[in-house]
């Protein structure tokens, strides 16, 4: 019996003993959530009063509609990460308080490496955002500045199709500047952030960057080259069809030739060319040697006589 005492009075002494490390670990739990409860409220209040939820109304990212009550808006969700962010926060003094040091110490070392980690992220977010900002306003003022000096009457030569304004040369080199400036400070945010990974990602963007542009120049010289030299043949034949069939194969080599830059299934590529070039030249050769000869044969001496009065003309100015 005296035994049994004994073991009892231990218990009851272990759980007297542990009472203060129970009473600090529920104090300190009382204090988290005091200071969680204040940082939530100052968050929601101050981006309420910044209308944070109306400016992502304007930009579209949140529905003005959708009939969600306050507690589950895009504001109170950030309340509530920061919430649960200063309860992390004091669970390594919790459990420490406990004497848990096998809880408290993976736990601790995670935080040191969040904290670590999370100047970068910052400083990436920065670089993002003030990248994009310096992306837009020089995109815009490239635009305006072309657009200033009516670079748009020349959008008949890279029109494709019958839509004769389908590309407005203002808008889509302030559009390319944008893109690539932008693209530069994503890649600069990705190094900021020093993972391996995103690292090679923005290595591979870079070193990828300069063929896109190549064949971004390729493709916009293929299209005013074929609008050039179809103008110059439907003036100097009158045959729009002839003119037309020039552009578009002028077009179809510099697509080609991009697609080639661009390093896209290099052999495909070349074959499909190949095959395409071969069957153009086939189809024309048929049709102008079996079904067209008499219209060939026309089109040919309409050009003739268009030459000869021209030499005509300019013996005559002699």
């Amino acid at each position: 019996m005296s035994k049994i005492i004994d073991s009892l009075m231990g218990a009851l002494d272990s759980i007297i003993a542990f009472l203060p490390n129970l009473i600090g670990a529920i104090i300190l739990l009382l204090i988290a959530w005091i200071i969680a409860v204040i940082v939530k409220k100052v968050i929601v209040k101050a981006l309420g009063a910044l209308g944070f939820e109306a400016w992502l109304q304007k930009k579209g990212l949140v529905d003005a509609d959708s009939g969600k009550s306050e507690s589950e808006g895009i504001i109170q969700t950030f309340g509530k990460l920061a919430y649960f962010l200063v309860f992390l926060l004091f669970l390594p003094s919790v459990f420490d308080q406990l004497n848990m040091k096998s809880v408290s110490n993976p736990i601790k070392g995670m935080m040191t490496s969040i904290f670590e980690f999370a100047p970068k992220i910052i400083v990436a977010v920065i670089i993002l955002v003030l990248g994009i900002f310096i992306a837009k306003v020089l995109g815009t003022l490239v635009k305006n500045i072309l657009s200033g000096f009516n670079v748009s009457r020349f959008n008949k030569y890279v029109n494709f199709g019958d839509n004769k304004e389908s590309i407005d040369i203002p808008v889509a080199v302030g559009w390319v500047i944008t893109t690539l400036i932008g693209i530069f400070f994503t890649v600069q945010a990705l190094n900021t952030v020093n993972l391996s990974v995103l690292n090679q990602i923005g290595e591979a963007i870079i070193g990828y960057l300069p063929l896109v542009i190549s064949g971004a120049i390729i493709l916009a010289l293929g299209f005013i080259g074929g609008n050039l030299l179809a103008k110059l043949i439907n003036k100097s034949t009158g045959n729009a069809m002839l003119a037309e069939i020039v552009k578009y194969l002028v077009i179809i080599v510099s697509v080609f030739m991009t697609l080639d830059q661009l390093n896209f299934a290099q052999s495909i590529v070349n074959v499909a060319f190949l095959l395409i070039l071969g069957a153009v030249s086939v189809a024309f050769a048929i049709a102008f040697g079996i079904g067209g000869k008499s219209f060939a044969e026309k089109q040919l001496n309409k050009f003739s006589e268009k030459i000869e009065s021209k030499n005509d003309q300019h013996d005559s100015n002699k």
